[in-house]
């Protein structure tokens, strides 16, 4: 009798406890992002360029939260590059080399779990 008892308390134990998981990775999936747009006044954060050679950097220690990826649209919204950055080392200076890219604006976008930052160049 002692061992049903175990036996149905450990049932109870694991039915409720791969519930309540599968509650906490349903509510992930309800992250909301806030946008937050950089004009050219905004001098405390990342992003520095070297108009001569079109390249920017951003530099990822002086932002105040973790980046995922970095996008890259032109002017019709279109993606034009795309890299995941979330393995990166926090002190990393990434080079966004713009050499290549046609004459226009583009629109560079910062990404985390929770949010992005946004920035508008013209080349």
């Amino acid at each position: 009798m002692y061992n049903s008892t175990k036996l149905f308390t450990l049932l109870l134990f694991v039915f409720f406890s791969s519930n309540i998981s599968a509650q906490s990775i349903a509510s992930i999936g309800k992250v909301e992002m806030d946008f937050i747009t950089l004009d050219e006044r905004e001098s405390d954060w990342s992003f520095y360029s070297d108009d001569e050679s079109k390249t920017y950097y951003i530099d990822f220690e002086k932002l105040s939260f973790n980046l995922s990826e970095i996008v890259v649209k032109d002017q019709e919204g279109t993606i034009v590059m795309k890299e995941d950055v979330l393995d990166l080392p926090v002190n990393t200076i990434f080079e966004l080399d713009f050499s290549e890219f046609e004459t226009g604006k583009y629109l560079i976008e910062l990404r985390s779990f929770k949010g992005m930052l946004k920035k508008e160049i013209s080349l």
